[in-house]
């Protein structure tokens, strides 16, 4: 695995792609095929993260994306739902003001 010296794009593709890559130990051990889950799998529900794993699960997206999310507008119901999570990080993830080290 590489260091993350560069931000990441904040997509939806890739906000899934770094759940699936965090998650895919228990993922691939309840025989699931992490290319074919369905948007509407949830994280918690399948038991793959349980309620205390929810925060560290965005403290994660936020560490490795470099963001800061505000998830008082997402339903809690689809706080571990993996399409309607990724495109909500996608979509509302706040830059954090991290310091520009070109000092450009």
């Amino acid at each position: 695995m590489d260091s993350t010296t560069q931000m990441k794009d904040v997509t939806p593709e890739n906000v899934r792609k770094f759940l699936l890559t965090r998650y895919s130990e228990p993922i691939t051990a309840m025989e699931l095929n992490l290319t074919e889950l369905p948007d509407d799998f949830d994280l918690l529900l399948s038991g793959v993260i349980d309620s205390f794993g929810i925060l560290e699960m965005i403290s994660a997206i936020e560490q490795n994306f470099q963001i800061e999310l505000d998830l008082t507008a997402l339903d809690a119901e689809q706080i571990t739902v993996l399409g309607p999570l990724s495109r909500y990080v996608a979509e509302r993830g706040c830059l954090r003001n991290v310091p520009d080290s070109d000092g450009a």
